[in-house]
């Protein structure tokens, strides 16, 4: 796909920012475009009004808005981040997966529910006969026991195979899963030599679930799984998920003045580091800017082909579960997306070697002719 061929204008009021975001989505693949434009129109509607960080906001969509001409420019680096965004392997479409994932679904049998209310019922008149202070300090302790552990543990112990059996076929983000155990962190006794209480148990925990939760990959629902594993195998190239050709930008009406070919001014007030920045090779894919003089670096056209994108998604297939529980003992499953070695077929010249032997390599003995 072509780079924009216009530059992002200097000071843009946060709806011409919102345009454009809105314009460089449309050229992204439509596998994963609806995603990151609800990101953005969400955020930009949540702030519309009253905004106290509007300034912060303004400068984060201009960093986005550089990712995303960047990635419709050829960056792959920039164009993988958004693939990981978009199927929520990160960012904040993770963060709302992950807190649907975590929520339990409810008791196995009456022995349990009866189990589960009066565990309720203590919390709470304990929490009427202590001080704000202890019940702000306990609820910020336990947050892991509102929790399904189990369904948790599981899934870490099933991404922690996915992560030896991909070890040399996917590039997973952060530190790997080592352990299972929630008490690793708990001593067996304290520097008094008297065993660990309560609260000090319930910090290590928490310690122990808050490292090991920005581990987990959410599962996804089967039909988007499904979905990514026809991606994997190049389903890009057919149908609707093609990625979309640019525009041919508008003529303006009137002619514009050309800008002066040696701004004399910026090189006397600020370094020229600073000032020939957004004309290095490095920036130019980001804001679209080029190098006009006979002395400019040039960047190649690139473009991103269909076999990269293929690549692209199978890493993301490979990092992406899928749940399934069953209905008789209500244990959670999970499934990863996997690699398919396909060895190209033999050439000509390779298979001479083969010749004159049998399938266990031993020599065939030529029958005498007559």
């Amino acid at each position: 796909m072509p780079a924009p061929s216009y530059h992002l204008p200097a000071s843009a009021s946060p709806v011409q920012l919102y345009r454009h975001l809105l314009r460089e989505c449309s050229y992204l693949p439509p596998a994963f475009r609806a995603e990151i434009a609800s990101t953005i129109q969400d955020r930009f509607h949540r702030h519309r009004k009253h905004d106290a960080r509007a300034n912060a906001h303004i400068a984060r969509a201009r960093t986005a808005l550089r990712t995303l001409r960047a990635a419709n420019s050829g960056d792959k680096a920039a164009m993988e981040g958004l693939i990981a965004k978009g199927f929520g392997r990160s960012g904040s479409r993770r963060r709302e997966l992950m807190a649907q994932f975590v929520i339990p679904q409810g008791p196995k049998d009456s022995s349990a529910l009866e189990k589960a209310l009066g565990s309720a019922d203590r919390g709470s008149k304990d929490a009427e006969s202590s001080d704000p202070p202890a019940q702000a300090s306990a609820a910020k302790k336990v947050f892991f026991e509102k929790w399904d552990q189990a369904k948790l543990l599981r899934i870490l112990q099933s991404q922690r195979q996915q992560q030896k059996d991909t070890k040399g076929t996917a590039s997973w983000p952060g530190s790997l899963v080592k352990t299972l155990d929630p008490d690793q962190f708990i001593p067996k006794e304290t520097i008094w030599g008297k065993p660990p209480g309560e609260k000090l148990m319930r910090t290590k925990r928490a310690h122990w679930w808050r490292r090991n939760a920005d581990k987990i990959m959410p599962p996804l629902g089967r039909g988007e799984w499904e979905m990514l594993k026809q991606l994997s195998n190049g389903g890009q190239e057919r149908g609707g998920w093609m990625v979309p050709e640019r525009r041919t930008p508008a003529n303006p009406l009137a002619a514009v003045a050309e800008e002066a070919a040696w701004n004399w001014k910026d090189y006397a007030t600020k370094p020229a580091a600073i000032v020939e920045k957004p004309r290095s090779l490095k920036h130019q894919r980001r804001t679209g800017q080029k190098e006009s003089g006979p002395y400019g670096v040039k960047d190649r056209s690139r473009s991103l082909s269909a076999r990269w994108f293929q690549r692209a998604y199978s890493r993301a297939w490979q990092l992406t579960p899928t749940m399934a529980q069953d209905p008789n003992t209500l244990r959670y499953s999970f499934t990863w997306g996997s690699v398919r070695l396909r060895l190209p077929p033999a050439a000509k010249h390779q298979l001479e070697i083969f010749q004159g032997v049998d399938q266990n390599g031993r020599k065939l003995h030529k029958t005498p002719s007559s």
